[in-house]
């Protein structure tokens, strides 16, 4: 797992494509095992700062349908972040999805174990938005199985594109957040693409795949990260010169430019 953690790696500091043609089948994970010892092998040769976690294909009914055996989970890295009203070169973001989320926001250092779900008081909310992007050509992906191509989203730090942190959703644990709708302006055509039923997860959902995942692993949460909590809609495929607006209800509202 070594090779391909460090090919992705440098994919992603010389904005390069990865050719999974190239890699002899033990190269390429087929456990989650594998998917993340290939992950800790990109984050040691990237040597970037990050501020916490992402985690997709939360809800079961999602991982059914896409046919994966768990959630989708990587680091996010400091440099990453955008502002709310913001613009992003296109051809910095290959194969991108725009995923709208809730961000959890941790107040102290915390050892990710069972009893995180207790100590809510020391977490914030805020709505968030994900846009996730991969560097494998995606011909060579393809060709292999939907599970396989989960575990090499995994490898590649979670799908990890760009980071926007919205407003903070105060006493968020009195809200109903699964009734929040979320309306997405493209190039200004209006659609409420907003997962219901058993797609729409909670974050305190989101917060204990997140700590059932990697409970006896003695990892930490440190103070000040985040944890993206997975897509309260059906992803959006970003195209060259996309003009998006985003309303979450009366929450947040997000702008971007993809140029």
């Amino acid at each position: 797992m070594k090779l391909l953690g460090e090919k992705l790696a440098q994919c992603w500091l010389n904005k390069s494509l990865l050719n999974l043609d190239i890699f002899n089948k033990k190269d390429i994970p087929s456990t989650r095992k594998e998917a993340y010892q290939a992950q800790n092998f990109f984050y040691r040769k990237i040597k970037k700062k990050t501020l916490g976690w992402k985690i997709g294909a939360v809800a079961r009914e999602v991982q059914k349908t896409e046919g994966y055996d768990g959630p989708v989970i990587g680091k996010i890295f400091a440099n990453t972040f955008l502002k709310k009203n913001t613009k992003i070169i296109f051809n910095n973001i290959p194969y991108s999805y725009l995923e709208c989320e809730y961000a959890l926001l941790f107040k102290k250092n915390t050892e990710i174990k069972k009893d995180m779900i207790k100590n809510l008081d020391d977490i914030r909310l805020f709505t968030a938005i994900d846009i996730t992007s991969t560097r494998y050509e995606q011909k060579s992906k393809g060709r292999l199985s939907r599970i396989v191509q989960m575990y090499l989203g995994i490898a590649d730090h979670g799908n990890g594109g760009r980071i926007i942190i919205g407003d903070e959703i105060n006493d968020w644990r009195q809200k109903k957040l699964n009734e929040v709708k979320i309306r997405l302006n493209i190039n200004g055509k209006i659609s409420d693409p907003f997962f219901t039923g058993k797609k729409r997860i909670h974050p305190i959902k989101s917060l204990k795949v997140f700590v059932n995942e990697f409970k006896g692993q003695n990892l930490k949460i440190r103070k000040n990260d985040y944890l993206l909590c997975g897509s309260l809609i059906q992803p959006y495929k970003i195209k060259k010169n996309d003009m998006i607006k985003i309303q979450y209800d009366d929450l947040s509202e997000f702008k971007i430019k993809i140029i």
